[in-house]
């Protein structure tokens, strides 16, 4: 309310200061019944708390007769007010009642929807925290005659199972084994204490052999495995006069 009003003249209604409007109360409810103003941002709380200071205010100074119709102003203030907050008709009430639950109705769906979403983000995903297993052939299907052929080859025998369905087995060639090129290595100083290069000590291989190049890869490594394992064992001695050099080898006996 206005601080100055025991020195001002007095108002012909109380002077209201509301957010989105700021004047007397007669303005307010002029504006208010033509339209001319958004009431409903019109705090009616602050409107009854700012009336009652100016009733109370006023008390000793207004008529009862002028206090009456500020009363009455309020009065039709606050029933403009109410008529913005409920339906006018009963009919308006319902559909007011109806669009209500609809939207009650979309909010439960809404928030339905959520947890779904919040579910499927906690599951692992797949392809990178869980694996399908493959199925690397589709299931069989057949009548009584596959049934009665399936019955038969149990009853044969495991040759008449391998012989429906081979399996296949890689051949292994004989290749040149680590204790081979060890016994191969101390026979071969044995002889020849003086030694000579690595390679010499590689076992003969057939030219047309068709594992030709897997032999003298295996025979190769095993070789040089074999010598570092003697030479560890102070059996032999290993020399290389350069990096990458061709690698001596000679016995224990020549070193001293």
């Amino acid at each position: 309310m206005d601080d100055r009003a025991d020195s001002a003249p007095l108002p012909a209604s109380p002077v209201l200061h509301l957010d989105g409007f700021d004047g007397p109360m007669d303005l307010l409810l002029d504006l208010a019944e033509r339209q001319r103003i958004d009431f409903g941002r019109i705090s009616i709380l602050g409107l009854a708390e700012q009336f009652s200071d100016a009733m109370e205010r006023f008390a000793d100074q207004v008529p009862l007769e002028r206090r009456a119709d500020w009363l009455v102003l309020a009065t039709r203030l606050v029933l403009l007010r109410s008529r913005l907050l409920f339906p006018p008709s009963p009919q308006a009430a319902a559909e007011a009642e109806a669009e209500a639950a609809a939207e009650i109705q979309r909010l439960d769906e809404r928030i339905a929807m959520r947890a779904g979403g919040a579910w499927l983000g906690r599951r692992p995903l797949l392809g990178m925290e869980v694996f399908t297993r493959v199925h690397t052939a589709p299931p069989r299907e057949g009548g009584y005659v596959a049934l009665m052929e399936a019955c038969l080859v149990v009853l044969q025998g495991q040759a008449a199972r391998q012989a429906v369905e081979p399996v296949y087995t890689r051949t292994i060639p004989d290749l040149w084994r680590v204790p081979d090129a060890m016994t191969h290595l101390s026979a071969w100083l044995a002889r020849h204490p003086e030694g000579g290069e690595l390679t010499d000590f590689l076992p003969s291989l057939a030219p047309d052999d068709p594992h030709h190049g897997t032999r003298r890869r295996t025979a190769l490594a095993s070789t040089v495995l074999a010598a570092l394992e003697l030479a560890r064992c102070a059996e032999i001695g290993l020399a290389q006069q350069e990096s990458f050099g061709p690698i001596h080898v000679f016995a224990d006996d020549a070193i001293r």
